[in-house]
């Protein structure tokens, strides 16, 4: 697989300090965990965040926008890509790889995981080709990806396992997923 990003830039206000820098299963940050488990499956794994915060350096692009809104990654992957792109969140660090590989095969603009219960728009492959098609839904003040996923060519991925979706949000969720 080729290209991995990690959306490291979000406000982490339920936890009330930024999550991406909080020391995971004896790695320096949730991030650096989540960059190591992908960079053994994909050729390039970058981290998207709005300023160069990690130590050790991670490889990043940084996201000039003030917006906290995922769409605006996705706006820009045509400027970064050329083939679709693995977006995962930086606080959802179990997602099995056999899911990111069967999400792979899918042949579709957009294809995300899905379970009994969400559509996981932070865990999937995104095509460059539906930047424009971003940029256009941001002037229009639509910043909902399930919005985008509706009007491209879009697929979901029913997988059994939700707790491979656990997303760390509070220092409580941190508590249970950090053993």
């Amino acid at each position: 697989m080729q290209n991995a990003l990690i959306l490291a830039g979000g406000k982490s206000s339920r936890m009330g300090s930024d999550k991406t820098l909080l020391e995971f299963c004896s790695y320096p940050s949730i991030t650096h965990f989540l960059f190591e488990r992908l960079s053994k499956h994909f050729d390039n794994v970058k981290v998207a965040s709005k300023q160069d915060k990690f130590n050790p350096k991670l490889p990043l692009l940084i996201d000039e926008f003030s917006e906290f809104a995922p769409i605006y990654v996705v706006a820009n992957l045509d400027k970064y890509y050329k083939d679709p792109v693995f977006i995962i969140a930086a606080d959802t660090p179990f997602v099995e790889i056999d899911t990111i590989k069967e999400l792979s095969k899918q042949k579709s603009q957009i294809a995300i995981a899905s379970d009994d219960e969400f559509m996981h728009y932070l865990c999937g492959f995104y095509s460059p080709n539906v930047a424009k098609l971003a940029r256009q839904m941001i002037k229009n003040g639509d910043l909902r990806l399930s919005n985008l996923a509706k009007i491209c060519k879009f697929k979901s991925v029913k997988f059994q396992n939700t707790q491979q979706f656990f997303n760390i949000n509070t220092k409580a969720d941190y508590e249970k997923a950090n053993i």
